[in-house]
């Protein structure tokens, strides 16, 4: 089971406030994800669900291809169709979807007779694993056909051999320590039979040793079978997550049929939330959390959740999350290959808190015996003298502008600010007003403003997120 690149090819949202950008504004790594951002708008405690469709590409994002083609008499024509132009397309394909592929060329004949042919070689690398396109066709062209013996190979100890790790002449497969994520994939060409171990024979690999040695290696076989051959690649191919290609006589479909045979391997897809990639309140699970086996192509689904914690000092604040997908055989360390951005807006609906409280005359020296500052059962605190300190806080601490009115809707005469004091006094049907009161240059300067009201003063303040905030400031009317 290993990595393929996925695309998101696009959600469906069920739930409130979701809105999608179309704008790419994250980098991607080898996957393409429509739509790359999320933005949403979430109370606290709420949750939203999307629909996410993924899509694996046709070849895997970082692939290790190694092609141990047969190179006895009868491939020949095999041979002369895949070198020159077919190589060079072969490699232009996958590179193009897959840029970090790098490339090996190895070829098998037999032991020497009676299996095989005089000067034959049972493994011969011909270029070990590069990204260098020259390489791999400089290797494709270094394939010769010739010999062969009987019918049967040796490819059972030739794979074996282009497996490694101890021999240094393998393909030279990349260490997945080095790169993770790293797809091996051995392409085996044959129109033979293998070869079986047996009492004086120099074979030493069959079935099960074969299996043994590749999926230890984590190599995944391709097999490209022509006229001749017998179930023996079906088996390796079935045991790595591989697949079989048909080959035609003459080779001619080989590019296509190594296309065919990347397209058919297999990934774990699953998803990861790297720690410092999702801002504290904000939660994001996806079901489930991985999908086995996917080939190239395929679509497969995740249910992702959006929740916001139930905690109102998250509201005003844009939550952020990083999703992360990633190809590879689970729960190992994988490749990433596409990443969604995630952005929550929690809306502010707290409003401000005002209160107007009992406070100093102009002078400042004292507050003025006369009344009581709160009575039971009244809208707010009493001040005969009218004297008071105008009080606003929001869940911000935003400096807000605090406005004066009455119950009768007079114009607001304002704005000030938390901490201001002023007289208010009210006396039906005198025309609002506010005008100074004390003095600038004395010491009658603790009180800002003198508002003359009909009715009872309402104080309000709006905060930046539009809610507001109100209250009274109740003095009684002056005596007659």
């Amino acid at each position: 089971m290993k990595k393929l690149k996925i695309f998101l090819v696009f959600a469906i949202i069920i739930g409130m406030g979701m809105v999608f950008s179309n704008a790419v504004s994250i980098s991607q790594a080898n996957g393409q994800i429509e739509p790359p951002l999320a933005d949403g708008e979430l109370h606290p405690g709420e949750s939203m669900i999307i629909e996410k469709q993924v899509t694996t590409s046709e070849i895997p994002p970082v692939v290790d291809i190694c092609l141990l083609e047969d190179e006895t008499g009868s491939f020949f024509d095999d041979i002369d169709n895949l070198q020159g132009t077919t190589s060079s397309d072969i490699y232009d394909a996958i590179t193009t979807k897959s840029p970090d592929a790098q490339f090996a060329v190895a070829g098998f004949r037999d032991y020497e007779p009676p299996y095989g042919s005089p000067g034959d070689h049972v493994y011969h690398l011909l270029s070990a694993m590069s990204p260098d396109k020259n390489d791999w066709m400089n290797g494709v062209n270094a394939l010769t056909a010739a010999g062969g013996g009987d019918w049967s190979e040796a490819q059972y100890d030739a794979i074996v051999a282009a497996t490694g790790p101890e021999d240094l002449t393998d393909c030279g497969w990349r260490d997945p320590a080095i790169t993770p994520g790293v797809q091996r994939v051995l392409v085996v060409a044959t129109d033979a039979t293998f070869h079986l171990p047996g009492v004086g024979k120099p074979h030493v690999n069959d079935a099960t040793t074969t299996i043994a040695t590749l999926q230890a290696q984590d190599i995944v076989v391709i097999g490209l079978k022509a006229t001749g051959t017998d179930s023996e690649l079906d088996g390796l191919a079935a045991a790595t997550g591989g697949s079989v290609q048909p080959l035609s006589s003459d080779g001619a479909n080989i590019a296509e049929a190594i296309l065919n045979g990347l397209k058919e391997v297999t990934t774990d897809v699953w998803w990861n939330i790297k720690e410092g990639d999702c801002n504290e309140g904000l939660s994001v699970e996806l079901i489930p959390a991985v999908h086995y086996g996917v080939t190239g192509g395929d679509t497969v689904d995740f249910t992702e959740t959006i929740t916001v914690y139930d905690d109102p000092e998250l509201q005003g604040k844009t939550l952020e999350c990083i999703v992360t997908f990633i190809a590879n055989s689970y729960p190992e360390e994988g490749k990433p290959i596409g990443r969604q951005k995630i952005s929550i807006y929690v809306p502010d609906t707290t409003p401000p808190e005002l209160n107007c409280i009992e406070t100093v005359n102009p002078r400042g020296n004292k507050i003025p015996p006369a009344g009581s500052t709160t009575l039971p059962g009244s809208k707010g605190g009493i001040n005969d003298d009218g004297f008071y300190e105008l009080l606003a806080t929001d869940n911000y601490n935003e400096m807000l502008e605090i406005w004066v009115t009455d119950e009768n809707g007079a114009d607001p005469f304002g704005p000030f600010v938390s901490g201001d004091k002023v007289k208010i006094t009210e006396s039906k049907g005198v025309t609002p007003k506010s005008k100074p009161i004390g003095s600038t240059k004395g010491k009658a300067d603790a009180i800002s403003a003198h508002i003359m009201l009909n009715s009872d003063a309402i104080i309000y303040a709006i905060d930046a997120s539009g809610n507001e905030g109100m209250s009274y400031c109740m003095v009684p009317p002056p005596p007659k």
